[in-house]
This record gives structure tokens, sequence and C-alpha cells, in this order.
């Protein structure tokens, strides 16, 4: 994924908890207009999960597996954050303006059209925790591309 970086916010912080991210999310889009999250999971597959937001929604999503080169992508990578949240995780939040996520959403269009641009609440929120979000498209578990 391309990236216009923003602001860093925070750097090394472990969330416990799908809210725990979602707070932070929230952090970030009080700054700017956007948020972008890389997650490091503490699953032994060694990979980085990047994640762009606008105020509302997920706008790109991709896995990036550290010592294979391969990826994930979309929907695909959606399943793979979800997962990773059931274990504490460590994340570096950046906020970006306006003009960084539309320059990031257009040095990815192919990563926005697959990524499913779920609400930000739905992904978060404890109530719907245990089904996935209603913007996923496929029942079909996660496959990596190790």
């Amino acid at each position: 994924m391309k990236v216009w970086e923003g602001i860093r916010l925070y750097e090394n912080i472990v969330c416990k908890s799908p809210e725990d991210l979602f707070l932070l999310i929230q952090e970030a889009l009080r700054v700017g207009s956007g948020a972008l999250i890389r997650v490091f999971p503490s699953d032994e597959r060694g990979a980085y999960i990047h994640i762009l937001t606008d105020e509302e929604k997920l706008l790109l999503a991709e896995v990036v597996f550290i010592r294979t080169g391969g990826r994930l992508k979309g929907e695909s990578a959606v399943r793979y954050l979800l997962e990773a949240l059931k274990a504490p995780v460590v994340v570096d939040v950046y906020s970006l303006g306006d003009e960084e996520v539309k320059k990031t959403v257009l040095s990815n269009l192919e990563l926005y059209e697959e990524t499913p641009h779920t609400l930000l609440f739905e992904m978060f929120s404890p109530k719907l925790w245990q089904s996935s979000p209603t913007q996923l498209k496929s029942e079909h578990p996660v496959t990596s591309l190790e």
C-alpha cells in the first residue's frame, strides 16, 4: 500500500480488544479526516496489517507478511484483522488530513475496490463482534499467502 503519511499520534501501543483499537482510531479522527493504522498481531506468522479509514468507514485494508512478502487484500485482510484482534496487538496510529486520505486512495485504487467499506462502529462494536460485518461478502475463512 502506497501511503501519504500524516501525523504519527501513537507508536507501539498495545490494544487488548477491538474496542481499544476503535478508541485510538477515534483519537486520530479528532485531529484529521482519516486514520492510518499499522497493526502487528501476536500470531506467529509475522505480518503487518495496514488499514486506512475516513471519519466513518474503512477505505483500504492490506496484510503484508514480513518473511515471505505475501499479501492479503480487501476482504481477506479485514477477516485477518478481525481474527488478530482476538488477542493483544501492537499498533501505530497516524492521523491524515483530507488531502492525504484522497491521495492514498488514488494511489491504491485496486485495493480500494477490493476492500469492503464497512462502517467503523460496526467493525469494532462489541455486540457485533461474534458475527462478521454485514459488508463482508463471503463467509470463507482467511487463507494465508505465506
